[in-house]
């Protein structure tokens, strides 16, 4: 097990990104390995209406910035050294992608990394219905595979069919690029 000032070290130079997670229903905050940015949000209420709750961003001339909502669980890789942030909304079937701007507001290229990795998996078998949606890092973060099920086309019951790919993430210009090969990743 890696302890958390360790794991900080190892992002910083390179050899590790820096991977954190928020639960919904407890809330939390994460904090840059630099330690001068936070994404913080509040539990969700589970007797309450809203089943979503808010990851913000605070840091250098960000007081509280909105970046998504989320309803179970987001996970938040750092990338400072290119002034990004990499949140991945995940619920028991589904994942999503989603880059931020480290400041007070985007910059750059729009994100499609999540479109892309949604455009690149429906180019492959044809789903009748998508049931799950499941993204796994390889080891070096800088890539995914991207697997989606869900009954084929016309079913209305029976066993799920699956189509994945793997993808290479630009994080600096918000894009997916389909790869051959993505170490480390893998679904369970």
């Amino acid at each position: 097990m890696v302890k958390p000032g360790l794991a900080a070290v190892l992002a910083l130079i390179g050899a590790a990104p820096a991977v954190h997670w928020i639960s919904a229903y407890q809330g939390g905050h994460v904090h840059s390995p630099d330690g001068r940015w936070t994404v913080s949000a509040q539990a969700i209420d589970p007797d309450g209406e809203a089943m979503r709750t808010t990851a913000w961003l605070a840091g250098p001339g960000v007081k509280r910035r909105s970046l998504t909502r989320f309803e179970r669980g987001l996970e938040v890789r750092w990338h400072g050294d290119i002034g990004k942030l990499v949140l991945i909304e995940r619920t028991i079937h589904f994942s999503r992608i989603v880059v931020r701007t480290l400041g007070p507001r985007e910059i750059g290229p729009p994100d499609r990394i999540q479109a892309d990795i949604e455009q690149g998996l429906a180019k492959l078998r044809r789903l009748g219905t998508i049931g799950n949606r499941i993204i796994a890092f390889g080891d070096s973060g800088q890539c995914v595979l991207a697997e989606e099920s869900g009954l084929p086309p016309g079913w209305r019951e029976g066993s799920y069919v699956a189509r994945s790919a793997m993808f290479r993430l630009d994080v600096a210009t918000g894009r997916a690029v389909p790869v051959k090969d993505c170490p480390g990743a893998r679904i369970d």
